[in-house]
């Protein structure tokens, strides 16, 4: 019986190790990028700004685990394998210089594409991190240079191609600009720069569901609000390389830089969340249907401190908020009880819900109309009850297999598969990216 507790506390100790997790210092101006069931997080201003904390890799670069239900206030952060010795702090442009841009490319959309500020002349402008593979990559991009900082928005459409919209004077092929957007294909891996009407930087970019991308708010080089950000607001057409500008109406938000903005699952808002400057309100949603603002209805507790610089991803039902400061220098949030990561449930236009724990349970996509609900809770028993068998399974092959072994209870007895060969059989249900969730939903209704 003693070795059998033993047994038990051993198997416990090292499920604890696997499931080991991080405790990242608090950031701003970092780069969030969501890759199947893992938000990766990279870079920025720590609040330990110490030669050892930036150099640390495994708080440079790691990720959340959204493949398994969490509570905000035990949030499994996850450390990169063998990220120590992969990790390519030389090559990445530091936070000191402008730090860099980071968004999906490649094939799949499952690599990291990185692009370092124009300071760092003697590494490779464009790094790339396979995530299947463990992999880091230097990319050799034909064409112009591209330039990337923290307080730029890369976004990636759904033919790899990655735009980085300028805010700064720069100098491409020997020509000093103001303004420009890069586009950088990252799979036939080339760059090239297209005028733009437009130079901002801490701005907000959403992809719709059409392929265009819309440019919202924003502050000058200086980092000092525009004006007007919100109330003028520019959409760019990739196919036809063509600009346009909208009026917006209703509530307009006040001018404001270091926000995010991400599209809700019907496809035609834009939720504003966020930053430095502007009134004490966190959540705003431009309709694209008519581009009026409006103060959507939300319920449950959410921030008490305004975020800025901040970063914001859709998974699943959520949209899921990451660290961020309050004004320049503060990060007041922690001091209050709040985690380092918000929830907000968006998946009801009519009152999104500021939530405190995390399921992950994909969103049926389908083409039933707007205000029918995925059975959800039924799909949640169907996954639970079977990683519950498969736990219980693996449990009792294990038990077995360690009795067979210590008391030879049965000597004639065949091999009993290892638990590994009944883990391997798990499907592991993937979440859909915010362009998945949009994009697959519109190309059903087509």
């Amino acid at each position: 019986m003693k070795k059998f507790t033993l047994f038990f506390i051993t198997l416990l100790y090292l499920f604890q190790i696997i499931n080991a997790q991080l405790n990242p210092s608090l950031r701003k101006l970092f780069s969030a990028v969501l890759v199947g069931e893992k938000l990766y997080i990279y870079g920025g201003f720590m609040d330990n700004e110490n030669a050892n904390a930036q150099k640390t890799p495994d708080y440079r670069f790691f990720y959340l685990d959204a493949s398994i239900s969490f509570d905000t206030s035990n949030l499994p952060w996850r450390a990169i394998p063998d990220n120590v010795k992969n990790l390519p702090l030389g090559s990445l442009s530091s936070v000191a210089t402008g730090g860099v841009a980071a968004s999906n490319g490649g094939a799949n959309n499952d690599s990291i594409f990185f692009f370092n500020n124009e300071v760092a002349k003697s590494v490779s402008p464009v790094l790339s991190y396979n995530s299947l593979d463990n992999v880091w990559n230097t990319q050799n991009l034909s064409g112009v240079k591209p330039i990337g900082r923290n307080q730029m928005r890369a976004i990636t459409d759904n033919k790899g191609k990655v735009y980085l919209l300028t805010g700064f004077d720069f100098t491409v092929q020997g020509v000093k600009r103001t303004d420009g957007l890069f586009v950088c294909d990252t799979i036939n891996l080339n760059c090239v720069i297209k005028d733009a009407p437009l130079s901002r930087l801490g701005y907000g970019v959403t992809l719709l569901p059409n392929g265009n991308l819309v440019y919202i708010g924003g502050g000058n080089r200086n980092y000092i609000p525009v004006s007007d950000g919100f109330k003028v607001i520019y959409l760019y057409d990739p196919i036809n390389d063509k600009w346009d500008s909208k009026v917006t109406t209703g509530n307009i938000p006040p001018a404001d830089v270091g926000i995010t903005t991400v599209l809700g699952l019907s496809g035609d808002k834009i939720i504003l969340f966020g930053g430095n400057n502007g009134d004490n309100n966190n959540l705003y949603v431009l309709d694209t249907t008519n581009y009026e603002w409006y103060v959507p209805q939300a319920r449950g507790k959410g921030p008490v401190f305004k975020r800025g610089e901040h970063c914001a991803n859709v998974i699943g039902k959520y949209m899921v908020v990451t660290f961020g400061s309050n004004g320049v220098l503060q990060s007041k949030y922690r001091s209050s009880g709040e985690s380092d990561v918000l929830l907000l449930d968006i998946s009801n236009d009519s009152e999104y819900i500021w939530k405190t724990s995390f399921d992950p349970t994909p969103l049926t996509i389908n083409s039933t109309p707007s205000n029918s609900k995925p059975k959800a809770n039924n799909i949640g028993v169907i996954v639970g009850l079977t990683i519950g068998i498969i736990v219980l399974i693996s449990i009792l092959s294990i038990s077995t297999l360690f009795f067979i072994r210590k008391y030879k209870i049965y000597k004639n007895s065949k091999p009993i598969p290892t638990p590994g060969n009944v883990l391997n059989n798990e499907e592991i249900m993937s979440i859909p990216s915010d362009y998945e969730l949009s994009h697959k939903k519109f190309e059903t209704l087509r």
